[in-house]
C-alpha cells in the first residue's frame, strides 16, 4: 500500500524498485529481487490483499498447491532477509533516496515512504527514474510482454489468451538473467503500449506483442518482438494448430514454450542482440556484458578468449556479489580450466574445488534458476562424480525445459556412458529447438554414430562441432574418415589434433579415462588409430580392457 501521508505515486515507486534492484549494494539473492517485485506490483496493482505466504510460496519460490506455511517457514526466513537487504540498501546507496520501500513485520504488504522528495502528480514521474541503456543494465534485459489482442469470438475459451501470455512470462521467468514486466505489472495494459514511456520510465529494452484467434477447429497466433529504443521489429513468428477442445491446455503450453525458446534460451533472438564486447577491458565491463562475452566463449573454447573472460568475470562477483549467472559462469571457466589445461597464473590453486565452490553459490543465489546447476554439473563430472553430475543436470533441466544448452549437455555426458537410448533423444531435441547453440555438444552424436558403424554420420557431426581448439572433433573425424577410407580427410584431421597436443597420442588413454568416457569407446578410437597407423604408447602391446559391453 502507498503511505497516506507521502503520496507516493505508482511510477515513482516502480522507479525505485527498478533503482534497488539495479544497485550492487542491495544484496539479495535472485529470489529475494523477485520477492520484493512480486509484493510490490501485487501492492500497485491493488491486489495488497492477495499477498500471503501461500501466494508468495507458489507464485515467487515455486512451491507445489499443497504448500503448508504452518509447515515450511520458507515465506518467514527469506522475508526476514529481504527485510535486512533492504535496511542494508538504505544504510548505503539508498541513504538519499526520495522513496523508501519497508516491508514491516508482522506482513509481506509492503509501505511506500516518501523522504522529502515532491508529491508526484498523477501522470508524471515523481523521480528520475534510471534509464537502462544496453551497456547499463547488470543482470540483463528488460522485456515488456504486453497484452495480446483477441481476433474472432472466443466466447467459448474467454481466458485462453491471458493463459497463454501469463505462461509466456513465466517460461521468460525462468530465465534468471531477464527482467520481466506483465500487463498487470506495469502502467501499460492496453494491446498498444507506450513504447517510449516505458523505455523512459522502466528501462524496457524489448517489447513482445501479439495476437491470438480460434476458431472451432483451429487456433492461430502472431507474436513480434520490438526494439523499444527505436520500434525496430527484430523477430516474428506466425503459429496455427488444429485445435482439440480437450487439448486445449496442452496447445497453449506447447506454443508458448515455442516462444520462450525461440526468445530467451542460450544463443536465442535476445542473446544474438547482445553487443559484442570482445575489446572491452574487464574493468569496463557491465557485470551483463562479462556474461555475454563468456557465451561468446562458449561456443568454441577459444584458448584466446580463456583469461580476459574468465579475468571479466571475476570482476563481475567482485563489484556485483547477487549475480547468481555470473557465478555459474565462472564456475564452468574453472572447470573449462581444469579440463584443458589451462594455466591460471596462481589466481587458484585447484580449479576443480573452485569451480565447485562458485557453483554451490549460483544455487545458494538462485535455487530456482537451471544455470547454477549446469556447472555443479560440469564440476561434479570432471571430478569424477558422475552420478553428482547427472542428478545436478537432471535437476537444472527440471527447473528450466525450455533450457537446450543444459539439454544437450546432459545428452553428451550421457552419450560419454553409451546410454544411448537417453542420450540421443537429448541431443537430437536439444538442437531441433536451437539449432544456434554451441557445436561442442555434437561430439555425443558423432560418437554414436562411431560405435554403431555410421561412419559418414560421425565424420559429418565431428566436423560440426565448431571446436578447433579442443582435440575431440578431430580425433572423432580422423578414425571415421580412415574407416571410411578418406585418408586425406583423415591425415588432415590428425594433424589438426596434434597441432593443439603434439603429444596426445601418448596420453590418449588416460586422458579419454579422465573425462569418463566409456571403455568401450575407448576402444573404437584407439582401435580405429591404429587400423589408421597411429601407435599409441599407452595402448601398443597391450589392449584396452573393456568392463562391459556397449549398449545399444
Amino acid at each position: 500500500m502507498v503511505d497516506d501521508g507521502s503520496l507516493v505515486g505508482p511510477l515513482a515507486v516502480r522507479a525505485q524498485l527498478m533503482r534497488i534492484l539495479e544497485s550492487a549494494d542491495f544484496e539479495a539473492s535472485d529470489r529475494n529481487r523477485r520477492f520484493l517485485g512480486y509484493v510490490v506490483e501485487e501492492t500497485l496493482s491493488g491486489m495488497s490483499e492477495r499477498i500471503k505466504a501461500y501466494a508468495i510460496a507458489t507464485s515467487v519460490f515455486e512451491r507445489g498447491v499443497d504448500f503448508d506455511p504452518q509447515l515450511d517457514s520458507i515465506v518467514r526466513i527469506e522475508a526476514g532477509r529481504l527485510r535486512r537487504s533492504l535496511d542494508n540498501y538504505y544504510l548505503r546507496e539508498g541513504a538519499d533516496d526520495p522513496v523508501r520501500i519497508v516491508i514491516p513485520k508482522g506482513t509481506y504488504v509492503p509501505t511506500f515512504q516518501s523522504c522529502g522528495a515532491p508529491s508526484p502528480k498523477a501522470d508524471t514521474l515523481a523521480v528520475d527514474p534510471p534509464t537502462l541503456r544496453k551497456r547499463d543494465y547488470r543482470h540483463g534485459p528488460i522485456i515488456f510482454v504486453a497484452p495480446f489482442e483477441e481476433e474472432g469470438d472466443q466466447a467459448d475459451h474467454p481466458n485462453f489468451t491471458h493463459g497463454l501470455v501469463r505462461q509466456i512470462i513465466v517460461g521468460l521467468s525462468r530465465f534468471t538473467d531477464l527482467f520481466v514486466f506483465g500487463p498487470s505489472t506495469t502502467f501499460g495494459s492496453g494491446t498498444d503500449p507506450d513504447r517510449d514511456r516505458l523505455r523512459a520510465e522502466l528501462g524496457v529494452d524489448f517489447l513482445l506483442t501479439g495476437g491470438t484467434w480460434l476458431s472451432a477447429t483451429r487456433f492461430g497466433m502472431e507474436v513480434l518482438l520490438i526494439d523499444a529504443s527505436d520500434g525496430q521489429c527484430l523477430w516474428g513468428e506466425t503459429f496455427k494448430r488444429r485445435l482439440d477442445p480437450g487439448e486445449i491446455l496442452e496447445l497453449r503450453d506447447e506454443v508458448a514454450d515455442r516462444v520462450v525458446r525461440a526468445l530467451a534460451q542460450p544463443y536465442g533472438i535476445l542473446s544474438s542482440r547482445a553487443h559484442e564486447t570482445d575489446g572491452d577491458h574487464p574493468e569496463s565491463m557491465s557485470s551483463y556484458d562479462c556474461v555475454v562475452r563468456f557465451h561468446s566463449y562458449w561456443r568454441t573454447y577459444d584458448h584466446e578468449m580463456f583469461e580476459p573472460v574468465r579475468a571479466g568475470l571475476e570482476s563481475a562477483i567482485a563489484t556485483d556479489p547477487g549475480y547468481a549467472e555470473a557465478y555459474a559462469c565462472l564456475s564452468q571457466m574453472y572447470a573449462n580450466a581444469a579440463r584443458f589445461g589451462h594455466d591460471l597464473n596462481l589466481a587458484a590453486d585447484d580449479p576443480l574445488q573452485r569451480a565447485l565452490d562458485l557453483a554451490h553459490r549460483a544455487i545458494e543465489l538462485a535455487p530456482g534458476s537451471s544455470r547454477g546447476h549446469h556447472a555443479l554439473g560440469l564440476a561434479f563430472w570432471f571430478s569424477g562424480n558422475v552420478s553428482g553430475s547427472l542428478e545436478a543436470l537432471e535437476t537444472g533441466l527440471a527447473l528450466n525445459p525450455n533450457d537446450s544448452e543444459i539439454m544437450a549437455d546432459l545428452g553428451l555426458r550421457r552419450a560419454m556412458l553409451t546410454e544411448w537410448e537417453k542420450a540421443v533423444p537429448l541431443l537430437e531435441e536439444s538442437y531441433a529447438r536451437n539449432p544456434a547453440q554451441p557445436g561442442p555438444y555434437r561430439i555425443g552424436l558423432a560418437l554414436y554414430h562411431l560405435a554403431h558403424g555410421r561412419f559418414a554420420a560421425a565424420f559429418d557431426e565431428a566436423r560440426r562441432t565448431d571446436a578447433p581448439h579442443v582435440v575431440y572433433g578431430h580425433l572423432v573425424a580422423s578414425v571415421a574418415a580412415a574407416r571410411l577410407g578418406r585418408t586425406e580427410d583423415a591425415d588432415a584431421s590428425m594433424q589438426s589434433l596434434l597441432a593443439i597436443d603434439s603429444g596426445y597420442l601418448d596420453h590418449i588413454v588416460e586422458d579419454l579415462r579422465s573425462r569418463n568416457l566409456h571403455p568401450d569407446l575407448i576402444a573404437v578410437l584407439t582401435d580405429g588409430l591404429r587400423a589408421n597407423g597411429h601407435e599409441c604408447r599407452e595402448i601398443s602391446g597391450a589392449e584396452v580392457k573393456v568392463d562391459h559391453p556397449m549398449k545399444d
